[in-house]
């Protein structure tokens, strides 16, 4: 069984498989791909809500989906970008971090992080 520490967070491969991976988030346990749970945890970080990871591994990319390369978007006044063409390959710099994925991930994740912040504020 291998451990891990990610942002405060310990990981574990479940049953000896370096596919599938668990930590525990308060008194929640969440499952998944590697990707997947990291991407769970930044999002329990970021926002403070919870997320399983299976919601990140269904936005798999879809063959219909082109982007021509050097594709770019203002998303609530980030700039989400894309610069190989590929559907999966959109990133955007994010409260001084590189998020990486498909465009509509990283926007559910900055509409989550301003509702959040929303929330926080009294609003």
């Amino acid at each position: 069984m291998a451990v891990s520490i990610y942002r405060g967070v310990q990981l574990q491969s479940a049953n000896d498989s370096t596919e599938v991976w668990q930590a525990r988030i308060k008194k929640h346990v969440i499952t998944g791909s590697l990707a997947a749970v990291k991407k769970s945890i930044d999002w329990w970080c970021d926002t403070a809500s919870l997320i399983d990871p299976k919601e990140f591994e269904s936005l798999q990319p879809r063959k219909d989906d082109t982007v021509s390369a050097g594709a770019q978007e203002n998303f609530n006044g980030y700039t989400i970008k894309n610069d190989t063409g590929e559907a999966n390959a959109w990133y955007c710099f994010f409260n001084g971090r590189l998020i990486k994925g498909s465009k509509v991930a990283i926007q559910k994740h900055i509409e989550a992080y301003l509702i959040a912040k929303k929330r926080a504020e009294g609003k």
